[in-house]
């Protein structure tokens, strides 16, 4: 799982550290998702296992919208259930005063610029979790915020433009979550995220 190479937009994004994706956003915002399991192009010869390489929304000539809330509470379930899946994956704190919750709320706007000549889209979703393990007196509060926006000109049959932001600011806050001694004013804040800028002009031969 941690040998293959993660691209957004023909941008590496596999984080090095983990070998897992680095980047996260609104997923309404792909058009299509390609994986490729041998037979790599050179320009993906330094990978050992598969490539996923996600291609973002253009924007069409119509204008677009949608949004979306996403809620999951596992305080609703009886406590002290099953805390493995079948394959043994370890599921989401269920037992005693654990507790578990996540909210998303997304919404994504695409369309033209100029018809037939200019596209954009514009994403945002923000993502809250809290997770407390058994006898841990505060949950880990996760707060993410990702910003996605993309410029596509194209002003002949030939030449395409594309401009490409990614901005995902994110919080953890009370991350120790192993200790149930750790009193709530030592418990430790993480602050992360980058972003990822990209220019592309794809001239096409005919």
């Amino acid at each position: 799982y941690n040998e293959n190479t993660y691209m957004l937009d023909g941008a590496n994004i596999t984080d090095p550290v983990t070998g897992t994706f680095s980047v996260n956003f609104n997923y309404d915002a792909i058009e299509q998702i390609e994986v490729v399991l041998g037979g790599y192009e050179p320009e993906y010869g330094v990978s050992l296992g598969g490539i996923i390489n996600l291609v973002t929304e253009t924007g069409t000539n119509n204008l677009e919208f949608d949004t979306s809330v996403f809620y999951l509470n596992g305080d609703w379930r009886p406590k002290m259930d099953q805390r493995y899946a079948a394959d043994g994956f370890t599921l989401a704190p269920t037992g005693f005063d654990s507790t578990y919750a996540d909210l998303q709320v997304a919404s994504k706007i695409s369309g033209p610029v100029v018809r037939d000549r200019a596209w954009f889209i514009i994403s945002y979703q923000w993502d809250r979790t809290l997770i407390a393990n058994t006898g841990i007196p505060v949950p880990r509060d996760y707060s993410g915020h990702y910003v996605l926006a993309k410029l596509t000109v194209q002003p002949t049959s030939e030449h395409r433009f594309t401009s490409f932001i990614q901005l995902q600011p994110t919080t953890i806050d009370n991350q120790i979550q192993g200790d149930p001694f750790v009193k709530p004013e030592a418990q430790e804040r993480q602050v992360q995220g980058g972003y990822i800028t990209q220019f592309r002009w794809q001239w096409f031969l005919n």
